[in-house]
């Protein structure tokens, strides 16, 4: 259904530009390209997630319609979208842990062959994947609360 599809990636894109934009505007008070960076790749990632998030959202209503009304059809179309959020989100996954394995590698070569450069780009790329990660994870506690408590507030 396009219509969740454009809500994901409206409320994505608009998250994106909050959150991002504040970090940048932070990068930009304490004259920081690295903490702007950071906002520019904030904005990227939540404008992403909540591309994928309709996208879910959208395979999850076509299945239940489709199993609701008998469309084999539009229930497959709904496994199709769903499969590819799955496919899009590993493939994200293996991206992140591709750049956090390069980057530990630049620190370690770094450190061993006593290149500082080397050494300094690694710290900041695994910051910068810290921070987006960090801030990625804050949005979700935000939005579906923090993970073990029910209803009553208690584990």
């Amino acid at each position: 259904m396009d219509f969740l599809r454009g809500i994901g990636k409206l409320a994505g894109d608009v998250t994106g530009l909050v959150i991002g934009g504040t970090v940048r505007v932070a990068g930009e008070l304490v004259n920081s390209n690295y903490i702007k960076e950071i906002g520019n790749d904030v904005e990227r990632v939540t404008a992403k997630t909540g591309e994928i998030a309709g996208q879910a959202a959208s395979g999850v209503w076509d299945v239940g319609a489709g199993l609701l009304t008998a469309d084999n059809r539009q229930a497959k179309t709904g496994i199709g979208e769903l499969g590819d959020v799955v496919s899009t989100t590993v493939k994200g996954i293996g991206y992140g842990i591709e750049y956090v394995v390069e980057s530990g590698k630049d620190m370690v070569t770094g450190m061993k062959e006593n290149d500082k450069e080397l050494l300094k780009e690694g710290v900041k790329k695994l910051g910068k994947a810290a921070a987006i990660t960090t801030i990625g994870i804050g949005l979700v506690d935000l939005i579906d609360g923090p993970d073990g408590t029910g209803t009553t507030g208690t584990a």
